[in-house]
């Protein structure tokens, strides 16, 4: 994704020497983000155009890429500046890609993304539901998706993980610390060839397992079954798409599932990254430390000195202050699977 990033500047503002782009060429990139579809070396109406062409073009409202997505492109850029501007000062000085000025979403706060109620979850884990909707397979073919299905939902319910960061989940990433069972996330493989990656620095951590996981689910039990197995992934059956295992999952749980209980019907943005949302709201309003809640979602902590701070939180703190504090009065136990 970085290369093509880099390609697209290129591309659109030519190739020169590093020294040689200038505040305006940071700007013309900004500014070309906003008119650009999303997906388009996918999309067949798009795919063949060269990004002059695409800026010459009406794109409907629906196919432009996401702000969230421009600023991701803008902030790799960002950062390819900097280090520039740490490591050849002889040529670059200042970082051309970088606003001054505050960029604003100009989606309306209540279109925006959100999060699930606790009636939502309630519809969402409801096991006359949830179960049927993954287990019961009248094609009877072989190679049907199913327990990344049951577990990831309930995993992000759980902790607020990203959907990618639980979908690249291998065996060996589950370990004791100090007697707690966390998930370790790390980024780890070769450049191009990473075996797991992450958003940001700060999404490498510890998450602690909730006890609805170990205790009344048996996912470490389900792990420790797939080492047996010789599973290197614990989401084994999920497909590498490109750079991520997550696109099975977001079709089944946003387009088939998240429909199929009525709760896409209207004009709620709600998708699987609303447990995210859902599960910082709710630890926020028990008036949990929002450190620690920053630490969990990997978020970048805000402050002087963030990062020190959350270094001297223990494991068994961050369980029992944080992520134990995650209650759903879901009736898990009617949840529970054998495999």
């Amino acid at each position: 994704e970085t290369i093509e990033t880099y390609k697209d500047v290129i591309e659109l503002l030519g190739n020169k020497p590093i020294g040689d782009y200038t505040k305006i060429d940071g700007r013309d990139y900004r500014n070309s983000l906003s008119k650009i579809p999303k997906n388009r070396k996918r999309v067949k109406r798009y795919r063949d155009k060269n990004i002059q062409e695409l800026l010459s073009m009406n794109i409907p409202q629906k196919d432009l890429m996401s702000f969230d997505n421009q600023t991701k492109l803008i902030s790799r850029m960002t950062s390819c500046w900097n280090f520039f501007v740490d490591e050849y000062p002889e040529y670059v000085s200042e970082n051309v890609f970088k606003s001054k000025s505050i960029r604003v979403n100009p989606v309306k706060r209540k279109d925006r993304r959100s999060e699930f109620t606790e009636d939502d979850l309630h519809l969402i884990f409801n096991p006359k539901t949830y179960l049927p909707a993954i287990f019961d397979n009248p094609t009877g073919r072989k190679n049907t998706i199913q327990y990344p299905y049951y577990w990831i939902p309930i995993i992000s319910a759980l902790s607020g993980c990203r959907l990618e960061e639980i979908c690249m989940m291998r065996c060996k990433d589950l370990m004791k610390e100090k007697g707690v069972w966390v998930y370790r996330i790390r980024e780890e493989g070769e450049y191009g060839d990473l075996e797991t990656k992450v958003k940001n620095p700060y999404s490498e951590r510890d998450i602690p397992l909730h006890s609805v996981l170990v205790d009344k689910l048996g996912f470490v039990r389900y792990v420790n079954h797939l080492k047996k197995q010789g599973k290197d992934r614990v989401f084994w059956e999920l497909p590498k798409r490109g750079e991520v295992y997550h696109k099975n999952v977001g079709r089944f749980f946003n387009d088939k599932y998240l429909r199929k209980i009525g709760l896409k019907e209207g004009r709620r943005k709600i998708s699987f990254h609303s447990f995210r949302h859902s599960v910082e709201t709710h630890l926020t309003n028990q008036n949990v430390n929002p450190r620690f809640i920053d630490f969990l979602q990997g978020h970048s902590q805000k402050g002087m000195g963030g990062n020190v701070y959350m270094k001297g939180i223990t494991i068994d703190v961050l369980l029992n202050e944080c992520v134990e504090k995650i209650n759903w009065d879901v009736e898990w136990e009617k949840l529970k699977v054998k495999w």
